[in-house]
């Protein structure tokens, strides 16, 4: 007789398996819906949109690259050169990234926790995220400025934990977005199975997070950190309210004595927030995926038991 367990070399081999395993299955999925071409109504309407988004930008770069009379890259060489700019645009940068990355270590584990064990607290999560929609921006800073500000008893807007208050109202507003983009790639994959494969595997629960949950959904979470940086990145209405010179305070400062200055600016704004998008997207593409696993992994082609232990 000899008996049969799962020791820490055998889930390290193992582990990517079962991740493969789910990239495969959503690989097959892409596929399968790629043999259809566009519809004649889908291709006016992606038309329009374009035309619909570009057109404003063409209009901000004909007036800020010009001087009045023709073309000039002058008011932008002023906008980069001046000290306000470059305080905060480091400031906005500093706080979207911070809420980024925070709004994805609570959501994450949140969502997944909702998805694995509390399925009956899905309602209740989601009525708690579409808040934010609900409730104006304008409110969130009246409620924020009046339980935390200079004439409340806890004044953090005059300490050093002052940061933390916009980063918070930030945090608030990307919840919607954020959650929605986690929940749905839980739900795209069979998160029960990955899980009770991870365990069996000897694999413990923040280890199935981090090695299996967390690759399955990458391109949701690419998804949720996009938005969330874009969110955070453009948001007027509390900083402004707040006293914080983010980037879109100075912009609306700058529009109102350098018109032109200010609107070569906003398409800085703008290239910053693309070259955001790209970098997301390049992270999501080196994502490990399934090529290179499905090899070591021809078990996921047809079920198997999984052997948790003893045996002939």
């Amino acid at each position: 007789m000899s008996g049969t367990s799962i020791t820490g070399e055998a889930t390290e081999e193992t582990l990517p398996a079962v991740v493969s395993g789910a990239h495969a299955a959503g690989k097959i999925r892409r596929r399968a819906g790629r043999g259809k071409g566009m519809p004649l109504w889908a291709t006016a309407v992606l038309l329009i949109s374009g035309v619909y988004f570009l057109l404003p930008l063409y209009a901000t770069a004909v007036f800020g690259f010009s001087t009045g009379k023709h073309f000039s890259l002058q008011p932008l060489w002023d906008g980069l050169g001046d000290d306000g700019f470059h305080s905060s645009l480091i400031l906005s940068l500093t706080y979207s990234i911070a809420t980024t990355i925070i709004a994805l270590a609570v959501v994450a584990p949140t969502a997944y926790l909702v998805e694995l064990r509390f399925p009956r607290l899905r309602a209740t999560i989601e009525f708690l995220t579409i808040l934010p929609f609900v409730i104006p921006p304008i409110i969130l800073v009246v409620g924020l400025s009046s339980m935390y500000g200079i004439n409340s008893p806890v004044n953090l807007i005059a300490s050093s934990w002052a940061p933390v208050l916009l980063i918070g109202g930030y945090f608030v507003l990307t919840l919607p977005f954020v959650f929605r983009a986690i929940d749905n790639a839980l739900r795209a994959v069979d998160v029960k199975m990955l899980s009770e494969a991870s365990a069996s595997l000897g694999a413990g629960p923040m280890r199935t997070f981090l090695s299996v949950i967390v690759p399955s959904i990458s391109l949701g979470l690419v998804s949720a950190a996009l938005l969330a940086f874009t969110t955070a990145m453009g948001e007027f209405t509390l900083a402004a309210l707040l006293g914080y010179p983010t980037f879109p305070v100075y912009l609306l400062n700058v529009n109102g004595y350098q018109p032109r200055m200010g609107e070569a600016l906003v398409l800085v704004s703008f290239v910053i927030t693309w070259a955001g998008v790209i970098a997301l997207a390049a992270v999501a593409r080196r994502t490990p995926g399934t090529q290179e696993r499905s090899a070591s992994a021809p078990w996921l082609s047809g079920p198997r038991p999984i052997v948790r232990g003893g045996g002939m």
